[in-house]
C-alpha cells in the first residue's frame, strides 16, 4: 500500500508541473538601481582612490540603457576583489579597455584610480514615463514620443 502511494504522489507530481514561461519584456516600466556605495542622487559620494564601485541598473521595461563614465574612470571586468580598507588591490589588470566610456551593460564595475572629481551618468529609455521615487524624486522627460531618464551621479574620489 505504501509503495501504491509514493508512485500515485510522483506520477501526479511529475505530470501536474507545467514549464513556466516568463515574458521576456514586463508590461510596465520602472528605474531603479543598486550600488555596493549607496547613490545619492542630490549630492556626491565619497570614495578613497584606488577603490571600484558597483552599480546594478535594476529598471524594468526599458527600450534602451546606457552607462556613461568620465576620463580617467574605467569599466572594470568581473573577477577582481575589491577591498574596503587601504591598502587596495592594483585593479588595473581587470580595466575593460573594449568598453571605452560606456557600455550598454547592466552591471558595471567602475574604477577610480586617482583622486578627483567624477560623473557616473545611468540614462534609459521608456515607452512610459518613470519617477525614481528616492528621497529626491527623478522623472524622466519625454523626447520625440519616448521617455528619457537621465541620471548623473557625482563621485568624489580622494
Amino acid at each position: 500500500m505504501k509503495n501504491i502511494v509514493i508512485i500515485l504522489f510522483l506520477g501526479l507530481f511529475f505530470t501536474s508541473c507545467e514549464k513556466e514561461t516568463l515574458t521576456p519584456d514586463p508590461n510596465f516600466s520602472d528605474v531603479t538601481w543598486y550600488a555596493s556605495t549607496p547613490l545619492n542622487v542630490s549630492a556626491p559620494i565619497m570614495l578613497p582612490a584606488g577603490r571600484a564601485l558597483s552599480i546594478y541598473d535594476l529598471s524594468q521595461g526599458l527600450l534602451t540603457h546606457e552607462w556613461k563614465i568620465v576620463q580617467g574612470s574605467h569599466f572594470l571586468k568581473p573577477g577582481f576583489t575589491n577591498v574596503l580598507a587601504a591598502p587596495y588591490p592594483d585593479l588595473t589588470p581587470f580595466i575593460d579597455t573594449s568598453k571605452g566610456l560606456s557600455t550598454t551593460d547592466a552591471t558595471v564595475f567602475i574604477y577610480f584610480p586617482t583622486a578627483g572629481n567624477y560623473t557616473v551618468t545611468l540614462k534609459n529609455t521608456y515607452k512610459d514615463k518613470v519617477t525614481y521615487k528616492g528621497t529626491t524624486p527623478v522623472e524622466a522627460v519625454l523626447v520625440d514620443g519616448v521617455w528619457v531618464f537621465e541620471q548623473v551621479f557625482q563621485i568624489t574620489v580622494f
